[in-house]
């Protein structure tokens, strides 16, 4: 028998991923014959408008994309992810120094601590929260400090029952809104509010608003809408959520200068950037945002507004928010939120999120995704609601 080869300890630290666990599981019933309705995972069933697909195409064959491409984005995509901004936020930026291209928001999550951190340094994470905020924090060796987000205060972070030791010592605050996976949204003083403490405390933001454009009523605000935000922060979009584009794979960062420049030099050594006709689509699809995006939003109104409804008949409580193509609620009784996960898929076919997968703060609460035909978010929502609890 040959002997087994050591392996880098760090990987440990890393439990399963929560997606591909359920997925797993989802696959396991299906074997035994059984349909399941998947309403786990954040990715939009409706595919990427026509027009933008098509735009690729040609730019696939276009002999000038397919040599490497500069890693810190195109000037056509930089500039149009300036003038973007600008339209949707009012927001003016440069768009050489304060927008970086990625290869998915995901790839600069995980890679933003290690220009940030040193071993042992502290961040916050909220709880709940998207599990990839923790990557490349326990890569770089960093603690992570969890924070509650309590729906009755509108699952924000409550910065006044922060510890101030606590801030002292911390060197990165992640942020999500609208939230993932409540919906919830900051307003205004929230931002300001965290901008002063990020300056006392001299602590870096980094604002994940990749669901930023998925929204009903009042558009969300981004955090450069508040005086001060350039010198401590900085915001991840995508074009994933908003165009149904995730599979390509195209996001960016804006905001403090000093953060953009280091992490593309960070990239410079550890990617190339992403296919330059995907840069090039990008920008297509930003250039003409307006043509695509509000019948998109369309579709998921609908579906959230038939799917609360039936849930609220069944005895949910759902998490009313403006904004998300998720639903975040409670069954109608109390139980832990794997056992309901569990439950429905047992008597029911359909597959959601349990929110304990979040972040402890997330339990007894199940996040169910829109990403589904309507016919089928119709069948699940009919099945759940049938249920004995």
């Amino acid at each position: 028998m040959s002997k087994k080869m050591p392996l880098g300890a760090k990987i440990n630290k890393f439990p399963p991923y929560l997606f591909k666990d359920l997925d797993r599981k989802r696959k396991e019933e299906e074997k035994k014959g059984r349909t399941i309705i998947s309403l786990a995972v954040g990715d939009p069933d409706i595919a990427t408008p026509t027009p933008i697909a098509r735009f690729a195409a040609k730019e696939v064959l276009k002999k000038s994309n397919h040599s490497y491409p500069y890693s810190r984005g195109s000037a056509k995509l930089r500039n149009s992810i300036a003038a973007w901004h600008k339209r949707r936020y009012g927001t003016k930026l440069d768009p050489d120094s304060e927008v970086l291209a990625l290869i998915g928001s995901k790839e600069g999550i995980a890679h933003l601590p290690f220009i940030i951190l040193d071993k042992g340094d502290t961040v916050i994470i909220p709880d709940p929260a998207y599990p990839a905020y923790k990557t490349g924090v326990l890569l770089s060796d960093a603690k992570v400090v969890r924070i509650p987000l309590k729906e009755e205060n509108g699952f924000l972070p409550d910065l006044d029952a922060i510890d101030k030791k606590l801030f002292k010592r911390t060197k990165l605050f992640f942020l999500n809104y609208p939230n993932n996976p409540t919906g919830a949204v900051a307003d205004k003083k929230f931002y300001a509010k965290i901008i002063k403490l990020a300056k006392k405390y001299s602590f870096w933001i980094a604002q994940d608003a990749a669901y930023s454009e998925i929204y009903f009523n009042k558009p969300p605000l981004s955090i450069f809408e508040v005086s001060g935000a350039r010198d401590v922060a900085v915001e991840f979009h995508s074009v994933s959520k908003t165009f149904c584009m995730t599979g390509w794979r195209m996001a960016w960062l804006i905001g403090n200068k000093d953060i953009i420049r280091e992490l593309a030099k960070l990239k410079e050594n550890m990617d190339s950037g992403q296919f330059n006709a995907i840069q090039e689509t990008a920008a297509y699809a930003l250039d003409n945002y307006e043509k695509f995006v509000p019948a998109l939003r369309k579709i998921f109104y609908e579906r959230r507004k038939k799917f609360s409804a039936t849930l609220r008949e069944a005895g949910w409580a759902v998490y009313d928010c403006d904004t998300s193509f998720f639903i975040w609620a409670k069954p109608p009784v109390k139980m832990s939120s794997i056992k309901c996960v569990y439950k429905m898929l047992d008597c029911a076919g359909v597959l959601a999120i349990p929110g304990s997968g979040f972040g402890s703060k997330g339990e007894g609460y199940v996040r169910f995704s829109l990403n589904a035909p309507d016919f089928l978010l119709k069948k699940a929502a009919s099945k759940i609601k049938k249920i004995e609890w």
